[in-house]
């Protein structure tokens, strides 16, 4: 498995229910993406001739650079030499997400998270776990957007911009 189980997850819905979709996974590992974990489409340069494949995002994802497919809301099914499949949270507008806080000592106060709020951040994938890399400078081409949290559990909410993802891609920031 590439990642912590339900690092990322749905916090609240605005506007509706949270649709899921089933995605294509590229053969080559044993369920390549965790539930709860941040994926993307695949190029379709190197998809040809398959597209519509997502794979497991990696460390520093979360910027105009990929084309987020939504969190994971199963293990994908995918071996080392089988194709598979994921089902993820699909990335409409209005859903909060929930995340641990790559360092706790970026939202361990309420001023902290207060402080947070409309930060442009990025995901952070260390050992195997996924977080918020809240120490991430804020810049426009990030879409990991911080809009408060917890600060007892250093639990930060986020929405992610839709500029980055499969719904409305931004081919600039």
């Amino acid at each position: 498995m590439a990642a912590n189980r339900n690092a990322f997850w749905i916090s609240t819905q605005s506007g509706g229910p949270a649709f899921s979709k089933s995605w294509n996974v590229a053969a080559g590992a044993v369920g390549s993406i965790a539930a709860g974990s941040p994926t993307t489409a695949v190029d379709a340069a190197a998809a040809s001739p398959y597209l519509g494949l997502t794979q497991a995002a990696s460390d520093g994802n979360g910027t105009t650079s990929q084309r987020f497919t939504g969190i994971a809301k199963s293990d994908s099914t995918d071996t080392a030499s089988v194709a598979g499949s994921v089902e993820v949270w699909l990335p409409f507008p209005g859903i909060i997400y929930s995340g641990k806080a790559l360092t706790a000592s970026t939202a361990d106060t309420q001023a902290e998270v207060d402080a947070l709020s409309g930060k442009r951040v990025v995901f952070d994938l260390t050992a195997s776990k996924w977080t918020i890399d809240a120490a991430a400078a804020d810049a426009v081409v990030n879409c990991v957007v911080i809009i408060g949290g917890d600060y007892r559990s250093q639990v930060l909410d986020f929405v992610y911009s839709s500029k980055g993802t499969v719904l409305d891609f931004c081919i600039s920031a």
